[in-house]
């Protein structure tokens, strides 16, 4: 028998006792003898019997408590001017570890709470709704409160609300200086809780024996997950860096070695797009670019960046975007070009066809966007215009349907979301693939799959598909639709800056270190100027980030040094045929009415040679 059972044992021993000892003192004094009459006292067997069982029973009232008592954790609520959604997921489920240690105390699961909480969504909870929430869901007790972060500091407001009794049993403060502290404190607060409901004290861990500490045993799934809770709440963790990885990315020890890095020579267009894929069937890979009227073809020969066709396009012309995949299945990756004339979607796709590239599909109405989410066929989105708001339309998959591009199945996308700046991946986490989406601020963002809108999903206060946000932006684009008339025609006037609706870079998923979890390779365009201006983005510079999904938040594992430019799109991809995959950059150096158009592509290796 252990030290912690023998004590349980005494203390049920000694409280027994103590019950049984009250209850002949109260016999002695009240229960033989009964008042009636005029100052004249008489035995009342009956009486006696009755009184006795009731003190028995009030005595005796602690000892039958429950056999199990239901709590449910709420999500606290946030007072931050940064995303800390991180730190909030990871202290309710910390407190639903530790509360769950005891087998008397049962965790109402969150699917239980989703309904439920849709009520009270994007509000601050109240104690009749906190009631209201408990006597829903059968709980005996509700955990709520708070978390107010000020800098580095941060405090938390915790409260455990007694449903029956409909009153606060327990208040809990505590004030962090740090995310380090966070931890013991939630720690505590959970103990409380136990104490509160079960009337025992906080279990203390025995230290090992020196025995135990030889032998090695694997953690139980309780101390898994709370490591796994404690590894998200950390939230600074740095990636993990090797030799392997270029010196021309941060953190990286070595000096730089200029032979990871190439740069094509440069020319007199504005890039807007860029691929790679094996185009004309040769079994080489070919570089295809556009710039706003006009389709390129390159091959890298060695240092050599050669055309290999331009397919030009009308001077009307106003491309915005560029994929490389075979959606028909014929063995030939075709070239996705969406383009947007006027207030009219005019997409179209090339493909080589008898030693030429030509037009299999023109006038489609769809913004396209082709991901890889990792099963290795490519998904075709497409997202028609919208009235208003040129993105504010469902997502579909685009399919090959009877000799012809259509529309298919409609994606569990928030409709909101823009096609550009997404994709879909299940990041290593497994079950079912998570959207990555830049949002229309530039912040990157990781939500479940869901068919509601992105007005009841990234709402004040979180929902349960919205994983995470970035505390700082991505992305950055130069290139956007312009706002229209009525009549159709081209505007531009400062009052319609609201109006005007960025092409962000496409977001792509890989397994850069083959640890069979895909990570996210994003870019980061840097301004001179506040992305809070609409009409004035004055990209200058540029990086390359590496993140990694760690189920609470991510991490960033590297990061290559400012690269001067703007970048207009990017590929984890092969360029020059060598096996390897290269981050591929289309890197416009200077733009403008008065300045000459300069692009240049620009390669980096993820190894050192």
């Amino acid at each position: 028998m252990s030290w912690h059972q023998s004590q349980g044992i005494c203390a049920f021993k000694s409280r027994l006792n103590s019950a049984l000892r009250h209850v002949r003192e109260s016999w002695s004094r009240v229960v033989d003898f009964v008042l009636i009459g005029r100052g004249e006292y008489k035995m009342k067997n009956s009486c006696k019997w009755v009184v006795g069982i009731l003190f028995l029973l009030v005595s005796l009232q602690p000892l039958w408590a429950k056999d199990k008592y239901t709590v449910a954790v709420l999500p606290f609520s946030v007072h931050s001017a940064e995303n800390i959604d991180y730190v909030r997921q990871g202290i309710g489920d910390m407190l639903a570890s530790r509360i769950s240690v005891s087998e008397k105390l049962e965790i109402i699961g969150r699917d239980s709470l989703l309904d439920v909480l849709k009520e009270t969504a994007g509000k601050e909870f109240t104690p009749a709704d906190v009631h209201a929430v408990g006597k829903k869901v059968n709980a005996d007790f509700v955990v709520w409160g708070s978390i107010t972060k000020i800098g580095s500091s941060l405090s938390i407001d915790g409260k455990l609300l007694d449903i029956a009794a409909n009153k606060s049993a327990l208040n809990f403060t505590a004030q962090c200086p740090s995310m380090d502290e966070v931890i013991p404190k939630i720690n505590d607060f959970a103990q409380r809780i136990t104490t509160h409901i079960l009337g025992a004290p906080p279990t203390i861990t025995a230290q090992p024996t020196a025995r135990e500490v030889i032998v090695s045993r694997p953690p139980s799934p309780q101390a898994a997950r709370e490591a796994e809770i404690i590894s998200g709440m950390g939230g600074g963790r740095k990636g993990t860096f090797t030799s392997s990885i270029n010196p021309d990315f941060i953190n990286a020890a070595q000096p730089l070695n200029r032979k990871t890095f190439w740069k094509s020579q440069q020319f007199s267009n504005e890039f807007r797009g860029m691929d790679i894929g094996d185009v004309n069937g040769d079994g080489q890979n070919e570089t295809v670019i556009i710039d706003p009227h006009n389709v390129f073809v390159y091959q890298k020969k060695g240092n050599e960046f050669k055309l290999v066709q331009q397919i030009p396009g009308k001077s009307y012309d106003y491309y915005v975007s560029l994929d490389v995949a075979d959606i028909n299945g014929n063995g030939v990756k075709e070239i996705i070009v969406s383009s947007y004339t006027g207030q009219q979607v005019d997409s179209f796709i090339l493909e080589f066809r008898n030693g030429k590239f030509q037009t299999i599909a023109a006038d489609l109405p769809w913004f396209m966007r082709a991901i890889d989410n990792g099963s290795g066929i490519p998904l075709l989105l497409g997202q028609r215009r919208g009235i208003d708001m040129p993105f504010d339309t469902p997502i579909h998959e685009i399919v090959w349907k009877n000799g012809a591009y259509a529309e298919g199945p409609k994606m569990r996308i928030p409709q909101g979301l823009s096609v550009y700046g997404l994709t879909l991946d299940k990041l290593g986490s497994g079950g079912a693939e998570k959207i990555i989406a830049l949002n229309s601020d530039d912040y990157l963002c990781i939500f479940e799959q869901t068919d509601k809108p992105l007005s009841r999903v990234a709402i004040f206060g979180g929902s349960s598909e919205f994983l995470w946000k970035s505390d700082e932006q991505f992305g950055g684009s130069n290139t956007y639709i312009e706002p229209m008339s009525r009549s159709g025609v081209k505007e531009d006037k400062s009052e319609d800056a609201d109006l005007i609706h960025y092409i962000n870079l496409r977001i792509v998923t890989y397994d850069t270190n083959k640890d069979g979890k895909r990570e996210i390779i994003v870019v980061k365009n840097l301004s001179s100027a506040s992305r809070m201006f609409q009409r004035l983005k004055l990209f200058t510079a540029a990086e390359v980030y590496n993140l990694e999904w760690e189920g609470m938040g991510m991490v960033e594992n590297w990061r290559t040094k400012k690269i001067s430019g703007y970048v207009a799109d990017y590929q984890f991809k092969d360029i020059d045929n060598d096996g390897e995959n290269e981050v591929v950059l289309a890197l416009v150096l200077s733009v403008g009415g008065s300045i000459k158009d300069r692009s240049v592509i620009v390669t980096y290796s993820l190894k050192s040679e």
